[in-house]
């Protein structure tokens, strides 16, 4: 297996990977990335989980000029949440880069903020394919020197309807340039696009089947009606925290949501019709662990950031075993193992059964399960979220809000949770038992020589 030495990237790039740990590159990377080094098109078919993002992101991140202020290479993806995922990613990659600009577009987002920002164009642009196209058409974006693209996640756009938009952004980019794309599955739609987009495309393949022993698969046979009861004895019988429960229905979330809620559980419902507001803070409080249970429609299915994520658990299987390994992937990701649970009746199991890709390792015994571990009557998140009314525009840092809890509060750096520092605010998980004096005392307070107001995250 070769180094990321190996595949000549820079130091700056790999310092970056060097602070995030990672070691030797993925299937995926190790293909894909000497190809995009020399210019090729390139089209992947890679699973959630494979490390496609560096894959792409790293030879884009090599490609820039950091001096010139334009809009030298543009990422396209489905949803929102992925927008910010990409973008996030690529600037953990790109942090000893100087001068380097990666910024997000899409729909819920402030249109106007947006077109303020372009008056000092990122050189790296993230968008949904609806914003970016409304950027197009308010003469607000410039793609002429945009010289790569990436379609990640390219069936999504199409499964969406976005073939109009993809089609007048590909327009508006130079004719000279490199396209990548990458798709979790190969249908006509995909083959056609990438037909009609790439040239002359180099083909890569890393599917999460790649790497079977990440996951373990149990699957427990359970009748309809005695689902909500199961999931309480599984879940007593795990540790929760960072853990998905997937439903098929948008209602499902919050009904599952609240039953566990009223059994002590930190429980979240996380689906296509919660504002971004609400979304994004929702996903905050899982990544922090202010939240142990998200319960989700296939919205989180693909690109949410979530390397939390510990455990998958099925409490209804999908419609198809492309949405179901989807799912799945969402744990065992970047190296780590994880776990699935799938809770099924006998019609599910029939199913499951006809679904080649999916291998159950162990049948569990529900009864057997629950009396594995004394069911905890309850169970409550150790730590609570604060939102501070100031971030990166503000130059804050994770390094300033830790000082500040150090010296107001007389926390000790190991007590502080996960700080996520956002452009114009700042959340940071504290214990449960100093939350209140925190904000008391940091209300009180300057952070960096500045007030800002600080407040629980309901």
């Amino acid at each position: 297996m070769a180094t990321f030495e190996q595949l000549k990237l820079n130091d700056a790039l790999l310092k970056g990977l060097q602070e995030l740990q990672y070691t030797s590159p993925t299937p995926i990377q190790e293909q894909a990335i000497p190809m995009l080094l020399q210019g090729l098109d390139v089209a992947g078919q890679a699973e959630t989980g494979s490390g496609k993002t560096a894959a792409f992101g790293l030879p884009v991140l090599q490609s820039i000029n950091p001096e010139l202020q334009q809009v030298q290479a543009l990422v396209v993806v489905p949803t929102r949440e992925l927008a910010v995922q990409v973008r996030q990613e690529l600037k953990q990659y790109a942090r000893f880069i100087p001068n380097l600009k990666i910024s997000a577009f899409y729909g819920g987002h402030s249109f106007k903020q947006e077109e303020d920002s372009l008056a000092h164009p990122p050189q790296v642009l993230v968008g949904t394919p609806g914003r970016l196209t409304d950027h197009l058409s308010r003469r607000t974006l410039d793609l002429s020197k945009a010289s790569k693209v990436v379609l990640d996640e390219a069936d999504k756009l199409l499964e969406m309807g976005f073939e109009e938009e993809l089609d007048k952004l590909l327009k508006a980019l130079p004719r000279q340039r490199q396209t990548i794309l990458f798709s979790a599955t190969m249908e006509e739609n995909v083959k056609e696009l990438i037909a009609n987009s790439l040239q002359e495309p180099r083909f890569v393949q890393a599917t999460a089947t790649a790497v079977p022993d990440r996951i373990l698969y149990y699957g427990l046979k359970v009748q309809d009606e005695q689902k909500p009861a199961a999931l309480l004895q599984l879940l007593q019988s795990i540790n929760s925290a960072g853990t998905v429960v997937f439903v098929n229905a948008r209602l499902s979330t919050e009904e599952v949501a609240q039953h566990l809620q009223g059994y002590g559980f930190s429980a979240r419902a996380l689906h296509g019709k919660l504002e971004q507001r609400e979304r994004d803070k929702t996903m905050t409080l899982f990544r922090n662990g202010t939240t142990a249970i998200l319960v989700a429609t296939d919205l989180a299915a693909r690109g949410l950031d979530m390397d939390v994520v510990q455990q998958i658990i099925h409490i209804e299987l999908p419609q198809h075993q492309d949405a179901y390994l989807h799912r799945s992937g969402r744990t065992g990701r970047a190296g780590k193992s994880g776990t699935v649970y799938s809770l099924l009746s006998a019609r599910e199991v029939q199913k499951l059964e006809q679904w080649p890709e999916v291998q159950v390792n162990e049948w569990l015994d529900l009864n057997k399960l629950s009396n594995a571990k004394a069911p905890a009557p309850t169970e409550t998140s150790s730590l609570t979220t604060l939102h501070i009314s100031g971030g990166r525009k503000d130059k804050l840092s994770p390094r300033d809000i830790v000082g500040a809890l150090i010296a107001e509060v007389g926390l000790k750096a190991a007590e502080i949770g996960k700080i996520e520092i956002q452009d114009y605010h700042s959340f940071v998980a504290v214990p449960d038992t100093a939350a209140k004096v925190a904000v008391q005392k940091l209300n009180e307070a300057r952070i960096k020589g500045k007030k800002y107001k600080v407040s629980f995250v309901r």
